[in-house]
């Protein structure tokens, strides 16, 4: 008996095991860790929707950028160029300008006039009558100076756009810009 006294002594003399203090450390600095990561998740979450409207407001500027640039490829020949304003005679998806979507594309006069933080588009027909109503293709530029040109405005060979978005906070502000060169280019309307 005295044999089996001396071996539980022994086997609870090498138990290794944490004390109280051990465990009450260990225990404050697992809930430390785990609120900074709950800070961390709510944070995320509060931010996500505006997040996934900025990245929104992108997408569409960058859909009205293409549908621009693409039309000013197509482009046949520049009216009037101005930093706020270009008006162009370019191939449009209609069968009538201005009218439905159609699979084959007729020349059309398509006017893009920038100002008040948004820019407007209207089809006309190639000298300017039966004009539609201006729908607006971006807002929420902050320069109405969208377009430039070289050599010049009276003769552009290359056509530059920049739209400019502002950034809530006022830093981080988003630049768009293309250049194109018009594809079917002819003299110059008058």
């Amino acid at each position: 008996m005295k044999r089996l006294r001396g071996r539980a002594r022994h086997r609870c003399a090498e138990a290794d095991g944490f004390t109280l203090i051990e465990l009450l450390i260990a225990a404050s600095m697992s809930l430390i860790v785990l609120g900074i990561g709950v800070a961390l998740m709510t944070t995320g979450l509060r931010n996500q929707p505006k997040v996934a409207e900025k990245a929104g407001e992108i997408q569409e500027a960058r859909v009205a950028m293409e549908r621009l640039t693409r039309e000013l490829r197509q482009g046949d020949s520049v009216v009037s160029a101005t930093a706020t304003q270009l008006s162009l005679i370019t191939y449009v998806n209609s069968a009538t300008c201005g009218g439905a979507t159609s699979t084959t594309s007729i020349l059309c006069r398509v006017t893009y006039s920038c100002s008040a933080g948004a820019c407007t588009r209207i089809e006309s027909k190639p000298d300017g009558s039966a004009a539609t109503a201006p729908v607006v293709v971006v807002s929420g530029i902050t320069s109405s100076s969208v377009f430039s040109y070289s050599p010049s405005a009276a003769a552009p060979s290359h056509i530059g756009v920049t739209l400019l978005f502002p950034n809530e906070q006022g830093d981080d502000s988003i630049t768009l810009t293309d250049g194109v060169t018009m594809r079917n280019a002819s003299t110059p309307a008058t």
